[in-house]
């Protein structure tokens, strides 16, 4: 009984530390997303987006899961740009960022040493809005198209009124 407790304790442990990083320095943290999301779109879009076939808590899920991916995939992309950035020469690094250095551009202490970590979630962050911007915009786009003549919407957009506004989304999120 002991070990079990402690298990859980350490179990639950490590689920709150992943969750907590998951929001970390980049802002927002999926599942906050995803709320603000359902809050924008609905609860009927939000499904339809999400989980056309599924329940709405299956939705949340998933719409969880897609940001925390990106969220991961954001984050690595930024760690490799501010790498790249960090080895430029430091005069071509000054001349593309108004003279100043990569420690005094990034950094937010004195010494400028957390310089590479604010560039990563600087990058990362907005690389988080901006998908969700597109996610949004997409979202709005297809309201207005699909509001004149339902039946042309889901003929367009695959067939199925279930999944025509995910198809429209994805469509248009990626085009954009």
């Amino acid at each position: 009984m002991k070990r079990l407790f402690i298990l859980l304790i350490v179990a639950f442990g490590l689920t709150a530390s992943v969750a907590l990083a998951a929001g970390g320095e980049n802002g927002k943290s999926p599942a906050q997303f995803c709320k603000a999301e359902l809050a924008k779109l609905g609860a009927t879009d939000f499904k339809s987006l999400y989980a056309p076939t599924g329940s709405a808590a299956n939705a949340f899920g998933k719409c969880v899961s897609k940001h925390a991916q990106a969220a991961k995939t954001n984050h690595t992309n930024a760690a490799k740009a501010c790498k790249a950035e960090q080895a430029m020469p430091e005069a071509d690094f000054r001349a593309a960022h108004d003279g100043k250095s990569f420690g005094e551009l990034y950094g937010k202490n004195d010494s400028d040493r957390n310089a590479y970590g604010k560039c990563v979630s600087s990058k990362a962050k907005t690389a988080n809005a901006q998908q969700e911007a597109k996610t949004l915009n997409a979202a709005k786009a297809c309201k207005a198209e699909r509001a004149p003549d339902r039946a042309a919407f889901v003929a367009k957009y695959g067939g199925k009124a279930s999944n025509a506004f995910g198809k429209c989304v994805s469509s248009k999120s990626k085009t954009k």
